[in-house]
């Protein structure tokens, strides 16, 4: 290899420092006569070899960490950190010393340390641990906050601080950065132009606001800016960085596999090749091999996140959120390069959904259920509901995967974007029914349709939606519970599963008339009811086998004796539509429906309506659960 000598030489000398160093001598030792922090000024004035010493801490044992070279750790964390702050210093020294604490924290914290442990070696006694971390984190925010800092040593603090909270994750270090909030410099390095493309790493510090989320909430700074903060150009900023992410994460499946629908042109050149003589080379399955997304989704998805958490907390970003996806003018100098971030969630939603069971990884379906609950929360929005059941411009249609059988119907261009949200839920429902159910993940899709069904049906809404589709899923499901229930490996919540999904039935059925678009609608879901009467019987007999008779819980009996309600009026009106049937002598599905029909049309729907119908209380729940995934996809970015 032909390296120039100079290069080699100052590799060399880093090297031979850096070895010295970890070998036990001091600086007095290696430089006699000089002056320590001299030494220290002329070891970083060196370009680091970050393979080199990547290598050097990745292997050393944790026990050496702790005893023998816990000094030299120590000494290296705490003069990088001094030179870092320094702002007259020489800003190669600075980058220099920022590069070292970064290859430092990723390797040692990658050890399995305990709280303590990082404390000991970091800071040389758990007992000078606040001083030392508080500098840390002191210098983190004063060089964030500085705006005469050079851009790419912002940059480089920036990262540093995403790693540093990803791979603390929950340990108590993590602690120090709610002593310090650095939410206002977080925000002015999203806002300013000349860092906002930076954006993307400092979305990644929400990771701080779910620090100890569970028990310390209103101790935590950074969810309490998220809750209170006014400022929509931040938001504005968030979004724009977000849409970016998500879009990189939906084309990331695309490239695994084209399921875009075909044209015309499409389906003339894919005629052509399957006269190839190589033509099986050519085409390409439509399932996805499953080892090519264990990849998926990208480390970029973890953007979602702190969506998530601006929607669930604040109520003003749903607002912009919307906004930003109102069409803007042909000339406007804000037409984006990306769909909107409102269409990207639904996408890349419809992606996550189809496939995140394909591999069986706790990281896909974690993910899944931030989509699904992310999904839920924006259900539950009065800003973003009234836009999303508008139809939609066609120049802005959103792509939804059609990369597993059976596919979805072709959507028509300028349907609703709700539509979108209601497709994303049947592939969930449709792709994922395997005996590791993941039952609180479906339970949030049926409260998820659940919410957007009473929505339209108090709006007086009726969508124009594939609507045959969602009864089918949904039966399914049930018919999938009676049937396996012995064999499902589950850690519990299938009664209030079973629950949730009859009350979803039961509302469309007693509201049928005032949501679904046309009489042939109202036809076809009550045709389905009758047809699938077995499996809907089977309910009763599955939450007998699973209820709690002497329950103390007075929600459970609550819950409980409104799903036997709701079961019952479903029974009740597919005995009377199926006595209809019997009277008639029908002898075919055909002559069935048509005797179906002709009985609603001449006598109205029958179904109960004695039901309360009080608004259902929203059920979005935080996403604590996700913190780990969010912590490895943040540290795996900032390689």
């Amino acid at each position: 290899m032909n390296v120039p000598r100079s290069s080699w030489t100052i590799s060399s000398r880093y090297v031979t420092i850096i070895n010295k160093l970890f070998q036990g001598l001091s600086p007095a030792q290696i430089s006699p006569g000089q002056d320590e922090r001299r030494f220290w000024q002329e070891l970083l004035s060196l370009e680091p070899d970050h393979a080199f010493l990547t290598r050097l801490l990745s292997t050393l044992p944790k026990d050496e960490c702790l005893t023998s070279r816990k000094l030299v750790l120590h000494a290296l964390f705490t003069v990088c950190i001094v030179f870092a702050a320094d702002r007259k210093g020489i800003e190669e020294t600075r980058a220099h010393a920022v590069l070292t604490l970064s290859i430092m924290l990723r390797t040692v914290l990658a050890k399995n340390l305990a709280g303590w442990e990082v404390m000991e070696i970091f800071a040389n006694r758990v007992n000078e641990a606040d001083r030392v971390f508080m500098e840390f984190v002191g210098m983190i925010a004063d060089v964030l906050g500085d705006a005469d800092a050079p851009e790419a040593l912002r940059h480089q603090v920036l990262q540093l601080a995403v790693v540093f909270t990803c791979s603390i994750s929950q340990l108590s270090p993590g602690a120090y950065f709610l002593r310090r909030d650095l939410f206002p410099c977080i925000a002015k390095v999203i806002t300013s132009p000349d860092t906002q493309r930076f954006t993307f790493e400092a979305l990644l510090l929400s990771v701080l606001a779910n620090f100890h989320k569970s028990d310390a909430a209103k101790l935590n700074p950074y969810l309490q800016r998220i809750r209170d903060t006014q400022d929509t150009e931040l938001m504005r900023k968030i979004c724009w960085a977000a849409g970016f992410a998500l879009d990189a994460a939906v084309k990331a499946y695309q490239e695994i596999s084209d399921d875009s629908i075909p044209t015309f042109a499409k389906s003339v050149g894919a005629l052509f090749t399957s006269l190839l003589p190589d033509r099986a080379l050519a085409m390409q399955p439509l399932d996805p091999p499953r080892e090519f997304l264990k990849t998926q989704p990208i480390e970029a998805t973890v953007s979602l996140l702190p969506v998530f958490e601006f929607l669930f907390f604040n109520p003003l970003f749903a607002q912009v959120l919307v906004e930003m996806t109102l069409p803007k003018p042909p000339d406007s100098k804000h037409n984006a390069l990306v769909p909107p971030l409102a269409y990207n969630i639904l996408s890349l939603s419809s992606y996550v959904l189809t496939h995140a069971s394909s591999s069986a990884s706790p990281r896909m379906l974690a993910y899944a259920n931030l989509a699904l609950n992310t999904l839920l929360v924006m259900s539950e929005n009065a800003h973003i509901m009234p836009f999303f059941c508008k139809p939609a411009s066609s120049k802005e249609a959103i792509r939804l995967c059609r990369q597993r059988l059976p596919l979805l119907p072709v959507p028509a261009p300028t349907r609703a974007p709700i539509c979108a949200l209601l497709d994303c839920c049947v592939l969930w429902l449709r792709h994922n029914l395997h005996k590791r159910l993941e039952v609180y993940t479906f339970t949030t899709c049926i409260w998820t349709c659940h919410r957007v069904i009473w929505y339209l049906q108090k709006e007086r809404m009726r969508l124009e939606y594939d609507w045959l589709e969602l009864w089918k899923a949904v039966v399914d499901l049930l018919g999938f519970l009676s049937g396996k229930l012995d064999s499902l490996m589950t850690t519990g919540g299938i009664e209030r599963l079973v629950q949730e999904a009859i009350r979803l039935l039961d509302l469309a059925l007693r509201r049928a008339d005032l949501f679904l678009p046309t009489p042939t609608a109202v036809h076809e879901f009550i045709y389905e009811i009758i047809r699938s009467s077995a499996v809907i019987r089977k309910q009763t007999v599955l939450l007998e086998s699973l209820g709690q008779p002497m329950s103390v819980d007075r929600g459970a009996s609550l819950r409980s004796d409104s799903a036997s309600k709701a079961l019952s009026r479903i029974l009740s009106t597919a005995a009377y539509y199926e006595g209809k049937l019997e009277s008639a002598g029908t002898r075919s599905a055909k002559d069935a429906f048509r005797t179906v029909s002709k009985d609603i049309e001449q006598n109205g729907l029958h179904s109960a309506h004695d039901a309360d119908d009080t608004d259902p209380p929203k059920r979005a729940e935080d996403v604590v659960s996700f913190i780990r995934v969010a912590c490895a996809d943040g540290l795996a970015l900032m390689s």
